[in-house]
């Protein structure tokens, strides 16, 4: 088979480097255990604090939660009180027909959470848009500004897409945030002149930088900020909120147990019961409301015994700040107040990493009926433990919150079973998801049927779906997030949302990776290519299109040696239909790559059985030759034909890799071997096409032969060595044979194939002598027809199997021959691997003027090339140039840059590698 040649694969090596050697790093076959028909990324990155263990989910990036204001007589009713003169000063700055710069920041002198900054937001901005006041839209974005991790802080650049969904724009979004952010600015610009006025509610900001971007240009709009700190703002009125006076803190209590316990007068009866109860509360409106839900559900106690209880409990829990003691002994005694099946609820709503959980969700996580978790979480609002944050979602004050996880990892929960079962439920909508915006009627026990449902969903689970799929990745649920993340892809394909399609493709892309979902790492990368298409950018689809072709290798590699004959015709499948989608941007760019995978599909169908695949999928111009050709009886090429149909029919349908063990094989080889000696040295012109036809049978013969090493490999070293020693020579006699035959009958091509195929398995198999020679007769052939990528690629792997050989001075040699060519047919990655093999030559040689120049060389091309991996093995031996020189300053610049690609690449072969290779260096510790 015809080997990759792009970042997305890795070269060759095998045993043997030599120590201190920096040659690139491959990765070992891997063996398909399961298919994802769908697709589970990273996202999010929120932090778990699952109990005592901090998770960190990342790198993906933030959520943004945009939500439309709703007027006060639609917003979800709820007691607000003591805040008249701050409410009054707000709407003041909000009321359009002022002449305000429209912006109130509002913030508690201590900065503290729970004091009502969001509470007061809220109220100010339903009632000005119950007043009519903002005929241009109002909409609420939760900022995140004090994420325990600051990657979470939602920027500008993460709002800009969503807010203009939100605020109605017509026509396709930008691609990129610069061109969001000219949209959004351009959409307030018509409302302003529309007379239309916005209103912006941002939440939760901790700096200017999330705000600035957002802020908009005509005095026409307004903006509301909330934030923990007193930001300085242009144009801005600062309103510092503190805790609630006494008066008004008693208003809360006396106001809210009125309206969860109609006619209730304890408030009255003990008023100094109520002003300790406050107290104890710090005043803070979240504390208060609790209090007064544990109030409402026990007539019997009041409120001295109330707070009695608080100030003994208040030493129970560690205290987060002098302000917050009280706080926490109040959620203590309230989940003290708590059934048990609504206590296990209550410590499993922070494993969803989202900011809301809707009841179908929340059933998933305690494995109940949704009805029943409905009535469960209803008790939880009712006792103010949850809040309502639409209809049938709910969320949780980042207290309380915090408060849960504690209990959650002191309580003994299944934490794991739960969250499995969490992922099951957004994997199996994302499905759904993903065949409601196929053509045609969606699947009859689909939850969401028609593609409007599907979008609606997707809008309000989407940062749910984010942060599940950085959970799952976090937790080693490659699969899971894959597939979830599928439906992403999917959601943004239907709105022609190219950027993020193509980050969400790329996401994808690691995640199969990890979960070795070979098909899933392949529909990933289409879908790479499809957004890039789509955005426009044929230049980087194309390059896209040629990842993607020469991805198929590993698809194909896994198809044969998958041991179930169903699941080998599934991956072939989907390698030729990729092949096909790649052949559709490639065009005549990459014919030969795409003639070698669809003889690879042929070759893994023929040595599994698959002959019909094989028909389909085989060599077009040489036809699958079946039958064998339209011979005379009793001519030469009538009786090579036959001799090699019996060959074909004597090998075993599993290739073997014990030739001595083996009298089918042996036989087989009889067979093919009386074919190859009847086929004359130079046929006729007449002879010429029947005698293709005999090379062809052969050539499927010596194909099966080799599909042995493959699964040598996966059997053990016995194995590899039994078919290195034993089998390899006799299958590299037939292909030799095989390969002069279609050069005497004028077919270089295919000979050259041949010659590829095994070198790359004498390499594989450790054979680099055997390898090199084939590589020399490629190199020959792609000389004489002028193909330069062809000759350059040939002599690179020559230069590095005489390195791993130790002979360095011919591995120089064959390296600077072809450097050159490589650069020239415009193979940059190529080029840089050479040159890599050069610089770890010259090191070997200690040469350390040489090896810097071509490792500085090899860095430049691999970073232009976009080739990670190869960039990676250019920089470790980079790093020994720069210390063999004098620089070890450099030197560790150059090994920490290594380290730091190989971690982000994902590939945990080539961060093993890397990581071996600093400790061989002294660079890591052991």
């Amino acid at each position: 088979m015809g080997a990759p040649q792009a970042a997305e694969e890795q070269p060759p090596s095998g045993p043997g480097a030599p120590p201190g050697t920096a040659s690139v790093p491959q990765s070992p076959s891997v063996r398909l255990e399961a298919f994802a028909p769908g697709g589970r990324n990273f996202q999010s990155a929120r932090d778990l604090y699952v109990s005592e263990t901090h998770h960190h989910v990342g790198p993906a990036g933030p959520l943004a939660v945009v939500e439309p204001v709703l007027p006060t007589g639609e917003a979800v009713a709820e007691v607000f009180v003591g805040r008249s003169a701050e409410t009054r000063d707000v709407l003041a700055v909000l009321d359009p027909a002022h002449g305000a710069t429209g912006m109130v920041v509002a913030s508690s002198v201590a900065g503290l959470a729970g004091i009502g900054k969001t509470a007061l937001a809220r109220s100010c901005a339903a009632e000005a848009v119950a007043r009519g006041w903002y005929a241009g839209g109002a909409v609420f974005v939760d900022l995140n500004g004090y994420a325990p991790d600051p990657a979470d802080q939602v920027m500008p650049e993460h709002v800009f897409a969503p807010l203009l969904h939100a605020l109605g724009l017509q026509g396709p979004l930008d691609a990129s945030a610069a061109g969001q952010a000219a949209q959004y600015h351009r959409l307030l610009a018509e409302r302003a002149a529309e007379r239309r006025p916005v209103l912006l509610v941002l939440d939760n900001a901790s700096g200017t930088a999330q705000i600035a971007e957002l802020m908009p240009r005509s005095r026409v709009h307004r903006t509301l900020i909330t934030s923990r700190h007193t930001l300085a703002t242009r144009g801005s009125r600062t309103l510092e909120l503190g805790t609630l006076a006494t008066a008004g803190a008693r208003t809360l209590v006396e106001e809210q147990l009125a309206f969860l316990a109609p006619g209730d007068t304890r408030t009255r009866e003990d008023a100094e019961g109520t002003e300790r109860l406050c107290r104890m509360c710090g005043h803070l409106p979240l504390a208060l409301h609790i209090a007064t839900a544990l109030l409402a559900r026990d007539p019997d106690l009041t409120t001295g015994a109330l707070a009695d209880e608080l100030a003994r409990a208040r030493n129970r829990l560690d205290v987060l700040d002098d302000g917050e003691r009280a706080v926490r002994a109040a959620f203590e005694l309230s989940y003290r107040r708590l059934a048990p099946e609504q206590a296990r609820l209550f410590r499993l709503l922070p494993l969803n990493p989202g900011p809301h959980i809707a009841t179908d969700a929340a059933a998933r996580l305690v494995d109940m009926a949704d009805d029943e978790v409905a009535r469960l979480i209803r008790e939880l609002a009712r006792a103010h433990v949850v809040e309502r944050a639409g209809t049938g979602v709910w969320r949780q004050h980042d207290l309380m919150r915090a408060y849960a996880i504690e209990l959650l990892g002191s309580r003994g929960d299944d934490q794991g079973g739960a969250s499995n079962r969490l992922i099951e439920h957004y994997v199996a909508l994302a499905a759904d998801v993903m065949a409601a915006l196929r053509t045609g009627p969606a699947r009859p026990s689909a939850a969401l049927r028609t593609a409007e449902d599907a979008l609606a969903w997707y809008d309000r689970e989407h940062p749910n779906l984010q942060a599940a799929i950085s959970m799952a990745a976090t937790f080693g649920d490659g699969d899971g997030a894959l597939r979830i993340q599928e439906a992403l892809i999917a959601v943004y394909a239907h709105r022609g949302q190219t950027a993020e399609r193509e980050a969400a493709a790329w996401s994808a892309v690691r995640f199969a990776r990890e979960a070795k979902d070979h098909p899933g790492r392949s529909r990933a990368l289409h879908q790479v290519m499809l957004a890039l298409e789509a955005a426009g950018r044929a230049d980087e689809a194309v390059e896209a299109a040629g990842n993607l072709l020469r991805f198929q290798y590993m698809v194909i590699m896994a198809a044969l040696q998958t041991e179930q004959v169903i699941d080998c015709r599934r991956l072939l499948e989907h390698a030729r239909a990729a092949v096909a989608e790649s052949e559709r941007l490639l065009g005549e760019r990459e014919r030969r790559f795409v003639h070698m995978r669809r003889e690879d599909i042929a070759r893994v169908a023929l040595a599994r059985g698959l002959d019909d695949t094989f028909q389909v999928a085989g060599p077009r111009t040489q036809g699958p030759a079946a039958e064998g050709p339209a011979e005379l009886p009793g001519s030469p090429q009538a009786e090579a034909a036959t001799w090699a149909r019996t060959a074909l029919k004597r090998l075993p349908a599993i290739p073997t890799y014990a030739h001595a063990y083996d009298p089918h094989a042996r036989d087989a080889e009889k067979a093919a071997d009386r074919a190859l000696a009847l086929i004359p040295e130079n046929p006729g012109p007449e002879e010429v096409e029947g005698w293709r036809e005999v090379c062809d049978l052969l050539a499927r013969y010596a194909a099966k032969r080799l599909a042995g090493g493959a699964i040598a490999r996966g059997l053990g070293e016995f194995a590899q060595a039994t078919w290195k020693e034993q089998t390899l020579p006799h299958v590299a006699g037939t292909y030799a044979g095989v390969g002069r035959a279609y050069e005497g009958i004028g077919h270089p091509a295919a000979r050259t194939r041949l010659l590829t195929d095994l070198a790359r398995e004498c390499f594989q198999s450790g054979d680099y002598t055997r390898a090199i020679s084939c590589q020399l007769s490629v190199e020959q052939i792609a000389g004489k027809i002028g193909d330069e990528a062809g000759q350059g690629e040939a002599l690179s792997a020559i230069a590095h199997a005489y390195l791993l050989l130790g002979q360095y001075e011919r591995a120089v040699q064959f390296a600077e021959r072809a450097a050159p060519l490589l650069t020239d047919a415009n193979r940059p990655g190529e080029a840089g691997r050479a040159l890599t093999t050069l610089a770890n030559a010259c090191h070997s040689l200690n040469r350390p003027t040489e090896a810097l120049s071509a490792a500085l060389n090899a860095v430049s091309l691999a970073r232009s090339a976009d080739d990670l991996q190869g960039r990676v093995a250019a920089l470790l031996v980079l790093g020994l140039a720069q210390r063999d020189t004098g620089s070890a300053e450099e030197a560790a610049t150059s090994w920490r840059s290594a380290l730091l690609i190989a971690r982000r690449v994902m590939d945990r072969y080539l961060l093993h590698e890397t990581e071996a290779f600093l400790r061989s260096v002294g660079h890591l510790p052991d």
